[in-house]
This record gives C-alpha cells, sequence and structure tokens, in this order.
C-alpha cells in the first residue's frame, strides 16, 4: 500500500513538472533589428527559470499578414500548453497579427501575459515623417508605413489581445520635448506615449530611456520580469538612475 502511495506521488510531482514546463515565452524583436538586441531581455529572463525563445523573423523584407501567420505557425508547433511574450517596438504588431489566425484556434496555447516595449500599438509618429516620401518607403521595406498613426491605419485596424494580462513600457524624455524634436511633445524618438496604448492594458509604467536603450538597461529588465511573474508593474524607485 505505502508503495502504491509512492507511486502517486511521484506521478503527481511529475505531472506537476510538466505543468509548469509546458510554458513558454516568446521574446520578439522589434522593427529593422537583429534577435541579438534582445540578448540581454533573454538573460534576465533565463535567470528566472522562464523556458524561453528569443524569436527571429525578417521584418525589412516581409509583409506584417505573413510575419504573423509565420509566428503563428512556430507557436502552434511548439505545442506548449500557455504561452507569454515579450516583445519590442514593431514586434507587438507582428504578435496582434498572429491573433487574427490563433483567435480562431480553439486548440492554440492560451496565452497568458504580453509585456509591449514602446510599442506601436496606434501606429509611429515616425512613420507618419515619411508618408509624402515614397522612396524612402521602397528603402525601409513594405511595413513602415503599415505603422502610420491615423485612425484607418494598418496598426490600429490589428486585433487586440483579450484574456490576458498586457503591461506596456512606455519610454519617455520626461520634458516638453522629446528625444525627437519633430515628434510633438514627448516621445522615445519614434513614438509618442499615446500612441503605445491598447485601451486594455493592466499596467504601464513610464522610464526615461529612448526607443532602443528601454531594452538594454536593468530597470526596464527589472520591470519585464516582474509583469511576468506577477502581472504588474512595480512602480516604486523606478527614476533612481539603475543602468
Amino acid at each position: 500500500m505505502k508503495c502504491f502511495k509512492y507511486i502517486l506521488i511521484s506521478c503527481f510531482i511529475c505531472y506537476a513538472c510538466n505543468v509548469y514546463s509546458s510554458h513558454k515565452v516568446y521574446i520578439i524583436h522589434g522593427w529593422a533589428n537583429a534577435k541579438s538586441i534582445m540578448n540581454k531581455v533573454c538573460k534576465s529572463v533565463r535567470k528566472s527559470d522562464f523556458v524561453y525563445e528569443n524569436y527571429s523573423y525578417p521584418a525589412l523584407m516581409v509583409e506584417l499578414d505573413s510575419l504573423g501567420s509565420l509566428l503563428y505557425r512556430d507557436v502552434k508547433i511548439a505545442d506548449y500548453d500557455s504561452v507569454s511574450f515579450v516583445t519590442h517596438s514593431m514586434g507587438a504588431l507582428v504578435l496582434r497579427n498572429m491573433l487574427k489566425y490563433s483567435g480562431k484556434d480553439l486548440d492554440f496555447p492560451v496565452i497568458y501575459r504580453i509585456v509591449m516595449i514602446t510599442p506601436p500599438n496606434q501606429g509611429a509618429d515616425i512613420a507618419d515623417l515619411f508618408k509624402s516620401k515614397r522612396t524612402y518607403q521602397k528603402l525601409l521595406g513594405p511595413n513602415v508605413e503599415k505603422m502610420e498613426t491615423d485612425s484607418n491605419s494598418y496598426a490600429n485596424q490589428l486585433p487586440v489581445p483579450i484574456n490576458c494580462e498586457i503591461g506596456i513600457i512606455i519610454g519617455i524624455r520626461g520634458k516638453e520635448i522629446g528625444y525627437n524634436p519633430f515628434i510633438e511633445g514627448d516621445n522615445d524618438g519614434l513614438i509618442s506615449p499615446e500612441h503605445t496604448l491598447l485601451g486594455n492594458e493592466k499596467d504601464t509604467i513610464k522610464l526615461k530611456l529612448d526607443h532602443l536603450r528601454v531594452i538594454k538597461k536593468r530597470k526596464a529588465r527589472k520591470q519585464i520580469i516582474f509583469f511576468l511573474n506577477y502581472g504588474e508593474f512595480k512602480h516604486d524607485n523606478v527614476e533612481k538612475g539603475e543602468k
């Protein structure tokens, strides 16, 4: 009888371990970057004992529709029970595009938490500056025009994640004029704070960092890990100059 109890306990422990390991975090870089730009984020995620993948995609060559389909396929093939995402910049739009496919799939993994870092959810102000410069758009690839900020733009028509916890990290300068003087008001150099929002995010936090430095600094990475663990950001003492 005791032996039978030990077998049951062992089976339960194995089951619990399998449930824990069936969650994966996908880390998705932004436009015009290689996945290596997310290496410091990956290091923090790895130290926190998450199973993760530093996801790579051809942002400059392939349209967002196809990128979303590729992400959907890759997450589906990996076959985890649940997934979380950490996205930077246009990576958020790749994720939202994926929802066009995953939302129809009842067997798709449960999306648990999402951390979006400086996302162009309502478009990127920098894209508006190239609106009338079609020559530049050809050089910059097929997705820049999809990130314009008008209400009918591609970015503003994408699905919004539901039934999951979303946290948004917003880069600011903390002054009337942001990092890019050609963008009205405060900004991270590419996006103004109001254009990062979805409307259903659980928490947001503003950090005095520009669009690229925000993924390289320790204080931002700490916030990523805190949200992945607790579904909220740690708002005390975030501006004490951590590097």
